[in-house]
């Protein structure tokens, strides 16, 4: 299968963006040893549930799940299936966690079974995007796998909207350009490694996802968020990027969006 799009139209995301979207990592895992909050407990049922509920009463319009985020997608299936209309729901494939421990699997059956496993647990008959969730030898997924047939065949069967990339290698990334709808990429005051992919995703009209905007927790919200919120364009009619940021408690999340307000 042709994976180049050529001069195809990317299809953006169904639901306008909001300029912050939710990471869900943190309701569905145990932070690990490379996050600021190292240790700290998930939420129980009743914080995940206010939590959900709350960052869509926020107006964020984004949320980012994965298989490996542990109990991240069945949480949102079963606590905002309800809202559906109100977010992009945002998953991935090719990274599992089985008994603790991240596997990669990017087989076309391995892939198909992980996406029905999402769809499951999410509660939902499609997602707005799926994302390749690629390890750092993303350069070998893309050559070796047929894991982009597979997402645009998941793409034809309505499993999902749009289809992408959260990968690691600036070459990867430079690749995917050419199938992507939308790209999840690295970028903050911490690691501006990617600047030029960005300009060429924006050029190619993909919409791009900030990913570890925060640095993992490392970085200071104001100085981290004003950074974002001062390079990248806030005029545009159709916004076509968003900074994906996460947290384990509302009110950390409502501070920081009424923070990002005050240096829009």
């Amino acid at each position: 299968m042709d994976t180049d799009r050529g001069a195809t139209i990317t299809i953006s995301l169904p639901i306008p963006l909001s300029r912050l979207g939710f990471g869900a990592y943190q309701i569905g895992r145990v932070a690990g040893q490379k996050y600021a909050s190292v240790g700290t407990p998930m939420p129980n049922e009743a914080e995940a549930e206010l939590l959900l509920h709350g960052i869509l009463d926020l107006g964020i319009t984004l949320i980012d799940t994965a298989p490996a985020y542990g109990l991240s997608e069945e949480r949102i299936g079963k606590y905002i299936r309800n809202r559906r209309d109100e977010y992009n729901l945002v998953t991935k494939v090719g990274e599992l966690t089985v008994d603790g421990t991240c596997t990669f699997d990017f087989s076309s059956q391995g892939m198909r079974k992980s996406i029905e496993q999402s769809l499951r647990a999410l509660q939902t008959e499609y997602v707005d995007c799926i994302l390749l969730h690629a390890p750092p030898t993303d350069l070998a997924v893309l050559h070796e796998t047929d894991a982009v047939e597979t997402l645009q065949q998941f793409q034809q069967e309505g499993k999902t909207k749009t289809i992408g990339f959260s990968g690691k290698t600036v070459q990867a990334q430079e690749e995917a350009i050419a199938w992507s709808d939308v790209m999840m990429i690295e970028y903050s005051i911490a690691n501006q490694t990617n600047t030029e992919i960005i300009a060429s995703a924006f050029a190619s009209d993909i919409t791009v996802l900030y990913k570890k905007v925060l640095n993992s927790g490392h970085l200071e919200s104001r100085e981290a968020l004003e950074f974002i919120a001062k390079k990248t364009p806030s005029d545009a009619v159709f916004v076509k990027h968003c900074a994906v940021i996460g947290s384990s408690k509302l009110g950390r999340m409502t501070q920081n969006t009424q923070l990002f307000s005050e240096l829009e």
